[in-house]
């Protein structure tokens, strides 16, 4: 029996917003230790809530997708900082309606992006039901569904 077992991580790449979003944190965090030190200790109190939220919000942007295609069964699992695991979407090979090159919008249908988020990225968008959602296949993964498709 022909088997096909097909496994790829896809890394997340952190948008520019989010990075300015950081380096605008980490600064804010400095300053307000620097003044609770050198000026008012008062400034200490918000400084350690700051450091606090922001070593948590940080840590859930380390995260990577994990697509898993064995036999026609499609499912994608959030890896957040290599230690949780969630499965964030499952799929048949006979619900898939499309998939296309590009990241596509229709009307009415709900939108999930598991793609890495690097502007150059080969993004395409795959169809089930009333849900788009947004991957980066590889090759082999899309081979089968073309094989698929013309049986």
């Amino acid at each position: 029996m022909n088997d096909v077992v097909l496994e790829w991580i896809i890394p997340y790449v952190m948008p520019a917003k989010k990075r300015l979003l950081k380096a605008v944190l980490v600064s804010l965090l400095i300053v307000l230790l620097a003044d609770a030190v050198l000026f008012y200790a008062f400034l200490l109190l918000p400084a350690i809530v700051l450091g606090i939220v922001e070593f948590f919000l940080f840590r859930s942007w380390k995260l990577e997708y994990e697509y898993v295609y064995v036999n026609g069964d499609f499912t994608i699992s959030k890896i957040i900082r290599k230690e949780k695991r969630k499965d964030v979407f499952h799929c048949d090979r006979k619900d898939i309606q499309y998939v296309r090159e590009g990241k596509l919008t229709e009307d009415g249908c709900r939108v999930s992006d598991f793609s890495s988020g690097w502007e150059k990225a080969d993004v395409y968008t795959l169809r089930t039901g009333n849900r788009l959602v947004y991957i980066e296949p590889n090759e082999e993964f899309l081979q089968d569904l073309r094989l698929y498709r013309k049986a």
